[in-house]
């Protein structure tokens, strides 16, 4: 056998070398697969040829081995990293995540509470301990709200666990349907709650008490900083599936939902509009607004990842600094925005109760919200008021 010359050996390492690099490249740019993964993966290359070709010098039959071997190598490199990309962005269920609702102690009401938001002077409500307390619920990014009411309206002294629940939007609507509870402080129903009361006989009495953003995010990582509302609309209907198109990398994009009637979920169905064919929740579903923002921010799993919340919720209660919410139509939801009704997606949140059941209690309160008292504590707890 021919001894193979070492510069040709060297320049036959070289272009063997260059062939996987070249074709990383290209799986990279036509693929979501990120550019940081080819460092590794050719650092390994390079030392499998480098041994190969040194062993194969002095032998022509050894060299068209190794050259095959190396190609299974690369062949199989690139059927694991495209198999873990496509799983991980594309083929992963329904994630499923638990609210976690051991952390609202925090906002209770006489527990000398860091998290609530007190009057600069007396409240002119004070009920006494004949009186009929009405019993609150509500939504988890309105506790802070009507924990802050409570505790200005309500003697201090009473048993403040039978008066104030935590049961989120879908189980205060429940319990107000079912008369559990006087007062549910959330975001409008979802047309399943409403039909809920039809068929119990009962009708709800909205009071809208302030207004609110509701809030596209994305992980801090993503480059891209705001979207249009077409372009929501779009990406949750499977028009727009690459963050590229949007100005970002060459990602596909996974649009999570909530479950159904939560309050996030029926805001979201409302922005949407009835008529737009959306891509099923259950293709990328998270349970509570803290397990969305968890989700959405967890940059090794879901970078890729786009979900919804109301501002408060966001900047103030999960206070997550792994993500980041999106501008729209190039309008950031800042409370200024909100009060000048700028940003696209502002709303109300409400005090809801039943036509028929308010207690002389339930109505003094409901108008002490809507006073100028109530409306100085909603703008101190950091919502935006009435005008």
């Amino acid at each position: 056998m021919k001894r193979i010359p070492t510069i040709i050996a060297v320049i036959i390492s070289i272009l063997l070398l260059l062939i996987p690099v070249f074709c990383l490249w290209i799986l990279a740019a036509f693929s979501d697969l990120e550019s940081s993964f080819l460092v590794p993966i050719v650092g390994v290359l390079l030392v499998v040829l480098i041994g190969l070709v040194t062993f194969s010098i002095s032998n022509k039959i050894w060299l068209k081995k190794s050259i095959i071997l190396l190609s299974v190598i690369i062949l199989s490199l690139f059927g694991a990293m495209e198999g873990e990309n496509l799983y991980k962005h594309k083929y992963i269920p329904s994630i499923s995540v638990s609210n976690n609702i051991g952390w609202y102690g925090k906002y209770m009401p006489f527990t000398n509470s860091k998290e609530l938001s007190h009057l600069d002077k007396e409240s002119s409500l004070h009920f006494s301990k004949d009186d009929k307390f009405p019993v609150v619920d509500g939504a988890t990014a309105l506790l802070p709200i009507y924990c802050s009411f409570v505790e200005a309206v309500y003697p201090s002294d009473c048993e403040i666990k039978s008066f104030v629940k935590y049961n989120t939007t879908i189980g205060a609507y429940e319990n107000l349907i079912e008369g559990k509870t006087d007062i549910i402080f959330v975001a409008q129903p979802s047309e399943e709650q409403i039909e809920s009361a039809k068929k119990a006989g009962i009708e709800f009495n909205m009071y809208p008490i302030g207004y609110e953003a509701f809030v596209f995010l994305v992980n801090k990582n993503n480059s891209v900083d705001g979207l249009t509302l077409q372009q929501v609309k779009d990406i949750y209907t499977g028009k727009i599936t690459n963050w590229k198109s949007v100005g970002g990398k060459n990602r596909l994009i996974r649009p999570f939902q909530r479950d159904s009637n939560s309050g996030s979920q029926t805001a979201f169905l409302a922005v949407m509009g009835k008529e737009i064919d959306l891509l099923p929740p259950e293709t990328h579903k998270v349970s509570g607004m803290d397990g969305l923002i968890d989700v959405v921010s967890d940059y090794q799993n879901h970078d890729n990842a786009i979900g919804y919340s109301f501002r408060y919720y966001v900047e103030k209660m999960k206070n997550n600094k792994n993500i980041k919410m999106l501008k729209l139509n190039g309008i950031a939801p800042t409370l200024e925005n909100i009060r000048n009704k700028t940003y696209p997606i502002t709303d109300n949140f409400y005090a809801i109760t039943i036509k028929g059941r308010e207690s002389e209690e339930t109505k003094k309160f409901i108008n002490w919200i809507l006073s100028e008292q109530g409306q100085e504590l909603i703008e101190k707890v950091g919502y935006v008021a009435l005008d």
